[in-house]
């Protein structure tokens, strides 16, 4: 599944994801959130507030999304996303974050919900 994501991601934006593709890019985010926090996955649930309840700041973001990259082999650029997904949205959840990341690489079909 990993080999297609990153075929899929190489050729650049809007990628349309399936759901199983759209669950391992959230899967891959957790466990980088985890990483980056030091935390296991089961303490990263989708609604917790990732800026408010588990302190990510905006270094932490960038480390995050650069675990993504390299995994998935592709940019991601800061300076493309919005600005409330680098610096925090008030009450963004994990679910909202992973959202936004799908969001910005293309156009997911439904959107995973909680």
């Amino acid at each position: 599944m990993v080999s297609s994501l990153i075929e899929k991601l190489q050729k650049g934006r809007p990628v349309s994801f399936t759901r199983e593709e759209e669950e391992v890019l959230t899967e891959s985010l957790r466990e980088a959130m985890a990483n980056t926090l030091d935390l296991t996955v089961e303490a990263v649930p989708n609604d917790a507030k990732i800026f408010d309840a588990l302190g990510v700041d905006s270094i932490d973001v960038f480390d995050i999304l650069d675990q993504l990259g390299e995994k998935f082999e592709v940019d991601v650029p800061l300076e493309e996303l919005p600005e409330d997904f680098v610096r925090g949205g008030e009450n963004t959840t994990f679910q909202d974050f992973a959202n936004g990341l799908i969001g910005f690489f293309g156009t997911p079909p439904g959107g995973i919900k909680n």
